[in-house]
């Protein structure tokens, strides 16, 4: 797996609870926001893709200069989306129906956006920034209004001998309707389920990658990082958490063969607001020396190469250990894997594949970390030198790890799967003026009926390109 500070461009109380009229004491459930550690894993929950890498420009124009050597580019778009959503809330039919059809489920949204990719030279140094700020306007749910931030920044240094490479990144947004899942049949605390979706998200980390030694020979690595996550809402605040997580590798490489390493990892997550037993902080028998949160630690072999100047790929294979803090969680013990593959066949084609298992802090209500798989595979293809397509599909396959001292008075969901396909095109004007289109279709399914949901996502928009245009499309 790239670390997030990866050098190459081109990768890639409880407030107002209330009953829900017209449903049995049985079938009354919650719907609580959770959000994954990884941000990779939370994209794929998202109703839009991620940007995956940049539609490959024409010869000459520099799409492929950053892999010889640091460009400077500087990307500043102004831009609007108009967007419907058939389920906007990521609730099941029969969640729906015990809300007795008085809430609309399908909205339109208007969301302008500026988005950012810059990249700054310094001699053999570079500095970066990319993603976007934006505000999502609903014309139904208003109460759903928020603003949506995905930053991303950092630097590629060369330091005695070593590279460098600091990060840290930043996002704020509306929780993705994939991460509703409902858990509690008790009618005395059911939350309004569509009030739930009013969670505002926010995560940041920093961190840093070295990687020493020459380009034939040993090769050491090692790694840290810091993430947090906050929720907005007072009764997800207990998912608030904290995490912090070292890597370390020795490998041999050479530009033949490439690098080959053996891997080592440790990572300690918190959850700060709540203790093994589920008590939320404040709460008088909370005991804070005692938090839910989980240990991690893995070991295994690792494969990277370029592959001249349009491959890159890197595979790697382990075992992790992950033993939660609480004693009613189940522990995990297995193999973990990833494998992501970038490829520029030509200056036309992008395109890039991912597949990974890995055991994480979950932030999932009444579960200490998940297993979580995933795979993904995007690609761009630019018709000619105004027309880009991209198209794409993604699964995700969640396996929620909970603490057993729940199972007397919540209804917690085990595992689920969340399906995303995509297809989207955009067509330049001019150099200055693009317009874009795209359809998505989200899928959520679990053994229990009642935490499936389909939406159907169709956008249409335009963006402005401002400052220079050396080195963007």
């Amino acid at each position: 797996m790239a670390g997030a500070g990866d050098s190459r461009p081109w990768r890639g109380r409880h407030p107002g609870w209330k009953g829900i009229e017209g449903v049995t004491k049985k079938l009354l459930l919650a719907l609580l926001s959770v959000s994954a550690a990884d941000a990779a894993v939370a994209q794929t929950t998202a109703t839009r893709p991620p940007v995956v890498g940049t539609i490959p420009r024409p010869e000459g124009e520099g799409a492929l200069g950053a892999l010889g050597g640091v460009v400077r580019r500087i990307g500043v778009r102004v831009g609007v989306d108009a967007s419907y959503e058939s389920n906007v809330f990521g609730v099941s039919e029969a969640v729906a129906r015990a809300r007795g059809g008085n809430q609309a489920l399908d909205d339109f949204q208007i969301s302008p956006s500026l988005q950012l990719d810059l990249q700054v030279p310094f001699g053999r140094q570079s500095a970066y920034l990319r993603g976007s700020l934006g505000y999502d306007f609903l014309l139904r749910n208003k109460q759903l209004n928020r603003e949506r931030i995905a930053l991303d920044g950092g630097a590629n240094l060369s330091l005695s001998g070593c590279s460098v490479t600091p990060n840290a990144s930043y996002a704020r947004s509306r929780s993705n309707a994939g991460d509703i899942f409902a858990i509690i049949p008790d009618p005395a605390l059911v939350p309004d389920p569509f009030r739930i979706r009013n969670n505002v998200q926010t995560s940041y980390s920093y961190g840093a990658q070295v990687q020493c030694g020459g380009a034939i020979g040993l090769s050491p690595t090692f790694g840290y990082r810091h993430s947090e996550l906050r929720n907005s809402a007072p009764l997800l605040k207990f998912n608030d958490s904290n995490q912090d997580a070292f890597d370390a590798s020795i490998g041999y490489q050479r530009p033949s063969l490439g690098r080959i390493s053996v891997f080592g990892s440790y990572s300690r997550g918190e959850f700060i607001a709540r203790d093994i037993f589920f008590r939320r902080r404040g709460d008088p028998s909370f005991n804070g020396n005692a938090l839910d949160g989980v240990e991690n630690y893995s070991a295994g072999i690792r494969f990277e190469r370029d592959i001249g100047s349009r491959a890159y790929g890197s595979i790697s294979a382990g075992y992790s250990w992950a033993n939660p803090n609480s004693p009613f969680s189940q522990r995990f013990r297995g193999s973990t894997y990833d494998l992501s593959l970038s490829l520029r066949p030509s200056n036309k084609l992008a395109v890039d594949l991912a597949v990974s298992r890995s055991a994480n802090v979950a932030n999932a209500v009444f579960a200490s970390f998940a297993v979580t798989e995933l795979y993904s595979l995007n690609a761009s293809y630019r018709v000619n030198d105004r027309l880009g397509v991209s198209f794409g599909s993604s699964l995700q396959k969640r396996d929620f790890r909970q603490s057993g001292v729940t199972n007397d008075f919540a209804r917690a969901l085990s595992d689920d799967e969340f399906i995303r396909a995509y297809g989207a095109v955009n067509y330049d004007l001019n150099r200055r003026l693009r317009l874009n289109a795209l359809v998505s279709q989200q899928r959520r399914k679990a053994a229990d009926p009642a935490f499936g949901f389909n939406n159907t996502t169709v956008s249409v928009g335009a963006s402005l390109a401002l400052g220079p245009l050396t080195g963007t499309r």
